[in-house]
């Protein structure tokens, strides 16, 4: 009941109150209108943060008649969780004053300030480290990031909303297997009046919730966040993470959004159509897929810091570990899709290029996430060597050890050029190099390990056991993101409906060509092979017909418009039936002829060369 009715009560309150505040929104001229920068694109009443905060109040307040007592209201919430109140109380305000009034970013950032000061004076510290000055700064620090990120994720109709919503029903279940129901009842208090107002904020969104809802409940989740570790009573290193990874998405946009404007000479603080939701639009996802796919990221890693709740803290921390890395990847993917508005040319300033020669040219991401892999491998080589409980002595050796694997698998990967490789484009030989990256660096690990420790006892086969793991992860990531790239391809693919004569190497590479040149118009569907033995198998995911049933049934229920031949073995019989069939039901036939050409500077003849852009470029590459 302390997590359940509080959650009703500010449900069923957000889903009434909403549309009474919407209406008067519209009625004060609280109306937020399209602008080249926001992706909504009719006036929208904002405002939702009052209905959102209103709900909240209304379902702690039901959290308080439960326990029959309004006098001791502070010793019901206990300090941190009224600190935490009070602190996003003062966020709501000063939203409400930017989405009426207007305020410039340092005055919030003051506020913000200020907010968080209050939430450290309740006793909310995040035990990052062992020292208090420390820790009090990583708190603020922790504080105004994670609000300014809710902040940014509010760029999409139903995604701040829908993502706060799952971040605070996981973070009233960690409070309830810890006890602490009464901030569990606050956590289900906000998670009901977001998930109530998020129908209204659906797309197409009525009423957004503005700097107001967005702020607060930013606030809100940074301060109980925070406050978890203080009362948990699990080992301190999973549990450290757990609301990191609750809130992860918001973490990943914001970083995402900072570090692309920075390289682009961009403000940060300038909205813009280059968050997560907006590069997931740009796949090929509508609005809404894009929103339930983020509301799917953000309740797997709800359920990953219940799973390092719940056990060890090795194992939590490891799979804690793979679900950021499978976020890193993501990311990086997403940064090279780029929806900066049209036409605006961004200021690029001298620390921006420096920033930009030291990420891009030296490959910095890719550096930076193998090197995540190599700890992961490490660690995880221990976990399954020893059964997932380490004893302390060989504890001790992997702390000793850690950086050393590291820097050895780093090396190895420089030596054998593993970062020239373009990862989108990723192949076999890319494969083999990682692999043989990975035996050179765990090589350089045994010998390093045993110069600089020699007196210790180590277990030979943790190192045979990361080499194996950081083949398997480094290649794992490459291929993810070429993985992606076919995602991308099969959402936004379009074009003329066309079958490929050949399931062999010809049109293996002609469906590759396909798939990377949009600009052909060319949709390939299937493959034609007169080989039975290949018929029903796939290729690249396209089904391989029979060449020797009637064409016409084919093209029919494929609905082809053109057929494009890759093979050279056509018999002169076989090749005339197809020029035959194609002619007579009206479809293009067309060839792939690979040929070397002298190259030439002159254009064609206008006056006798009367095909268009498109008809001439099918020819240059289908002869």
């Amino acid at each position: 009941m302390p997590v359940l009715l509080p959650f009703a009560a500010a449900f069923l309150f957000a889903l009434a109150f909403t549309p009474a505040v919407r209406a008067g929104a519209r009625h004060v001229g609280l109306i937020a209108a399209p602008t080249g920068d926001r992706w909504h694109r009719k006036p929208t009443a904002l405002l939702g943060g009052a209905a959102i905060y209103a709900a909240f109040l209304l379902g702690v307040a039901a959290l308080l008649l439960y326990e029959r007592s309004w006098s001791v209201g502070t010793d019901l919430l206990g300090q941190p969780g009224l600190g935490v109140v009070l602190a996003a109380t003062l966020m709501f305000g000063t939203g409400f004053v930017d989405d009426r009034w207007g305020l410039r970013p340092a005055s919030k950032l003051i506020l913000q300030g200020f907010a968080a000061a209050v939430v450290v004076s309740f006793g909310v510290v995040y035990p990052l480290t062992p020292w208090m000055p420390i820790n009090v700064l990583g708190t603020i620090f922790w504080f105004i990031a994670l609000t300014n990120a809710l902040n940014l994720l509010d760029n999409m109709d139903g995604v701040a909303s829908g993502i706060a919503g799952i971040a605070a029903l996981f973070l009233a279940a960690t409070f309830a297997w810890e006890g602490e129901w009464l901030l569990a009842g606050v956590c289900s208090a906000l998670a009901g009046a977001t998930l109530g107002f998020l129908p209204y904020n659906w797309h197409p969104a009525s009423i957004f919730m503005g700097d107001s809802g967005s702020l607060f409940i930013g606030a809100l989740l940074a301060g109980l966040g925070a406050a978890y570790p203080g009362t948990a009573s699990k080992s301190i290193i999973p549990v450290l993470f757990v609301p990191a990874v609750i809130v992860a998405i918001p973490i990943l946009d914001t970083a995402l959004v900072t570090l692309t404007r920075t390289l682009a000479g961009r403000d940060v603080s300038v909205g813009g159509r280059d968050h997560t939701s907006h590069r997931l639009v740009a796949m090929g996802l509508s609005e809404p897929q894009a929103a339930a796919l983020l509301y799917a990221l953000a309740a797997v890693g709800g359920g990953v810091a219940l799973v390092a709740w719940r056990a060890d803290a090795a194992f939590g921390l490891w799979s804690i570990a793979l679900f950021v890395i499978g976020l890193i990847v993501l990311g990086v993917y997403l940064s090279r899709l780029h929806t900066y508005v049209p036409g605006e040319d961004p200021v690029r300033r001298r620390t921006t290029i420096l920033v930009s020669n030291l990420l891009y040219k030296r490959r910095a991401f890719e550096v930076v996430l193998d090197l995540v892999l190599f700890a992961v491998a490490y660690y995880a080589a221990y976990l399954l060597r020893w059964d997932g409980a380490i004893p302390d002595a060989q504890g001790v050796i992997l702390e000793r050890t850690l950086a050393v694997a590291v820097a050895s698998h780093s090396v190895a990967f420089g030596l054998l050029g593993v970062y020239r490789g373009v990862w989108q484009q990723m192949t076999l030989v890319d494969a083999h190099r990682i692999i043989k990256a990975a035996s050179l660096g765990t090589l350089l690990t045994v010998a390093a390990v045993v110069f600089l420790f020699r007196e210790d006892t180590f277990a030979r086969g943790v190192f045979v056991v990361q080499g194996l793991l950081v083949a398997v992860l480094a290649v794992g990531a490459r291929a993810s993101v070429r993985s992606l790239d076919r995602v991308r391809s099969r959402l936004a693919r379009s074009g003329v409906r066309t079958l490929i004569y050949g399931a062999g190497v010809g049109g293996e590479l002609l469906l590759r060509e396909l798939h990377s040149n949009r600009d052909l118009g060319l949709l390939p569907v299937g493959f034609i092979d007169d080989d039975v033995k290949k018929t029903g198998r796939l290729v690249h995911g396209l089904p391989v017909h029979s060449g020797l049933d009637p064409l016409e049934k084919l093209i029919e229920s494929k609905s082809v418009q053109k057929i494009v031949i890759a093979t050279q073995k056509l018999s002169p019989d076989r090749r005339a039936t197809i020029i035959a069939v194609c002619a007579e039901i009206g479809v293009d036939l067309l060839e792939l002829d690979l040929q070397l050409r002298p190259a030439r500077s002159e254009e064609p003849d206008s006056e006798t060369d009367h095909r268009g852009p498109r008809q001439r470029e099918e020819a240059a590459h289908f002869g």
